[in-house]
């Protein structure tokens, strides 16, 4: 602890002079008079009054407990850092150059003493766990939050707030964090000039905290045991996203660039906080985060494009989003309903009207942002094999062509990846519109690709899918288990293998779609297919009759391999057996030709890696066929 100078002292104000002395004899009243007198210190003075400061923060005259037998070493501790807090907030317009900072020097230099004392304050007053208590709640919150912000602020200039935020600190920041997300900062604030003309909310600055210290192992163990589980905490941060769209509409804050300047940081903030948490509980993340936080995440940074916070901070705002975005896209258990929510709550549009040319000037966010485009665009062509995706974005192509294309168009890599986009869109779209045209039936109300054709169209009726394949419904055991004997016990193990495992829920609402795209790629290919047909005849003589056509139908290529290569599709199926079922189906389309024994399609799938599916085209025929062509059977 830095020590009194008799000298210096001499150079203040004879009425400082005898206040300070009076401090020095452990005397509360005179402390607070000496505060009061700060404000019309000089610079120079209040250099030399800082050592009376932090006489008294010594960790060591920290009480267990707060008692009356200790109320003078907690007032003076009290009043010290009100001196300190003080200093602080006085302008610094006009003072000594040499003694600018001077203040913050002194805090980051005995903070090791500060930091255990506030968080003695928030345990004992703030969170109200001592019986008697000299210093009142509203005080004790001020005086620490207070602090926190000046010293996070600090923080920003030296390697970041994680370097002065010790372990002691984590409690008090996380409980004094919910507690203003709680009230809306009703009685958490931190006044940043001492006439209190410009307020910053704890809620903001608290954000900023929680991020620097939510990738220490520590402050997450202190997180889950302060808001007894990891999903309070990320709710908390959700709550402070969901408020920034009420925010946008503020005429205060639209004229605020105090609060402005903040707003989009703040966004960021609460994202990384969402983002680490969900790393930490998978449970948390399927049942809660999947289903909310993607829509309101991208709702409120489309509410931030309307305001002007400032160049850069959007693309940093995006930059922050998109990482969250493709974490659930790679570890959620339905990733097509979180890109469906991103793109409902207008991803797309946001994205693209963050202009390249607002961040010339900031040439790592421009590259992030390019990154960040050209990587949202790729998904999106990768999911369009989802019926639930590439519905949304037919119904948009054309205002997404009019409105964004212009923009768009100034950066040629974004251009070259958008128009990709939008003409994949354009063609699975009439793909579909084919598909829809064929025999197959068409989802109902609640997704079902297929159910029983019995004609019983009861209300109360409960459809029951076939464990098998988890594709077909039925109203009845008795409906299912004719359908099982005309023609079911073929087509189950097909329709199993055309859906596959990965993600059956999206695949069998895609299946109609997925076998248009199939149909259409043979054709378009068809010649090709011929070739390689010849080819793997000469390759694999022993295979001849069991050739299988593989159709990748998201890059467009095609080969031929033999059976036994996909016999993982066929859950334990033998490579007789297989051959035997498909050869007893009599084709009535005449899809095979005679040409091979069947075809399987590839797609990507939510690990980046191929995902193998039975031909749709096939499977579907092998169980609508039949019945609903009525022997008139038609070429797809």
């Amino acid at each position: 602890m830095t020590r009194i100078s008799v000298t210096p002292l001499s150079q203040l104000p004879h009425d400082v002079q005898r206040l300070v002395r009076r401090v020095l004899n452990r005397s509360v009243a005179d402390f607070e008079k000496l505060c009061n007198r700060l404000p019309d210190c000089s610079a120079s003075e209040l250099r030399i009054l800082q050592p009376v400061f932090y006489k008294y923060l010594n960790p060591g005259r920290i009480p267990a407990k707060s008692t009356p037998a200790t109320t003078t070493d907690i007032e003076l501790a009290y009043q010290s850092l009100f001196a300190i807090v003080a200093t602080l907030h006085i302008d610094g317009s006009g003072l000594d150059p040499d003694s600018e900072g001077s203040e913050k020097q002194c805090l980051v230099s005995a903070w090791n003493h500060v930091a255990p004392w506030l968080a003695f304050f928030h345990d004992q007053f703030i969170m109200c766990r001592a019986n008697y208590r000299p210093v009142d709640k509203m005080a004790a919150i001020r005086l620490v939050t207070s602090l926190l912000f000046h010293v996070s602020a600090i923080g920003g200039d030296c390697n970041g707030f994680s370097v002065l935020c010790t372990p002691a600190l984590y409690r008090p920041i996380v409980e004094l964090w919910l507690l203003a997300l709680e009230t809306k900062d009703k009685d958490v604030v931190c006044l940043t000039s001492q006439a209190g003309a410009r307020t910053t909310s704890f809620r903001i600055f608290g954000s900023f905290l929680m991020a620097e210290c939510i990738c220490d192992e520590t402050f997450l163990t202190t997180l889950v045991e302060v808001s007894d589980g990891i999903d309070t905490v990320t709710s908390a941060a959700l709550k402070y996203i969901k408020s920034i769209r009420s925010m946008a509409k503020d005429p205060d804050m639209t004229s605020n660039t105090f609060k402005l300047r903040l707003l989009a940081s703040t966004f960021s903030c609460c994202v990384a906080i969402i983002l680490t948490t969900s790393m930490y509980n998978d449970a948390m993340r399927e049942a809660y985060i999947l289903r909310q936080s993607v829509k309101e995440i991208f709702s409120a940074l489309h509410a931030l494009q309307s305001l002007p916070p400032g160049k850069g901070s959007m693309a940093s705002a995006l930059c922050s989003t998109f990482p969250y975005l493709e974490f659930l896209l790679e570890n959620a258990d339905d990733p097509v309903s979180a890109l469906h929510q991103a793109l409902c709550a207008h991803a797309i549009e946001t994205m693209v009207h963050i202009s390249p040319s607002e961040h010339l000037d900031v040439e790592e966010v421009e590259i992030d942002y390019r990154k960040t485009s050209e990587a949202f665009f790729s998904i999106l062509i990768s999911y369009i094999l989802h019926d639930k995706i590439l519905s949304y974005v037919s119904k948009h192509v054309d205002a997404w062509s009019d409105d964004l294309g212009p923009i768009v168009r100034q950066d040629k890599r974004l251009w070259d990846v958008w128009s990709k986009a939008e003409q994949t869109i354009r063609s699975y779209g009439v793909l579909r519109s084919r598909a829809e045209m064929i025999v197959w039936p068409s989802p109902s109300e609640k997704g079902w690709v297929l159910q029983c054709y019995c004609g019983d169209t009861a209300e109360d009726i409960c459809f029951k899918q076939c464990a098998g394949c988890q594709v077909v419904r039925y109203c009845s055991k008795q409906c299912q288990r004719d359908s099982w004997y005309s023609h079911h016990r073929l087509s189950c193990e097909f329709l199993k293998a055309a859906v596959g495992s990965s993600t059956p829920h999206h695949v069998k609402r895609s299946l109609r779609l997925l076998a248009a795209l199939e149909v259409g790629h043979k054709q378009r290919k068809w010649d090709n297919i011929l070739r390689l047909v010849a080819a793997a005849r000469c390759e694999y003589p022993e295979d001849q009759e069991r050739l299988v056509v593989e159709l990748a139908l998201d890059k467009d290529e095609e080969s031929v391999r033999p059976l036994r290569n996909y016999l993982f599709l066929f859950n334990g199926l033998s490579e007789n057996e297989v051959v035997d079922r498909l050869s007893s189906w009599n084709d009535p389309r005449g899809q095979l030709r005679g040409l091979f024994l069947c075809s399987v399609i590839t797609i990507h799938d939510r690990y980046s890696s191929r995902q193998f599916l039975f031909s749709p085209c096939i499977a579907l025929d092998m169980e609508v066929v039949p019945q609903t062509l009525g022997g008139k059977l038609q070429d797809v």
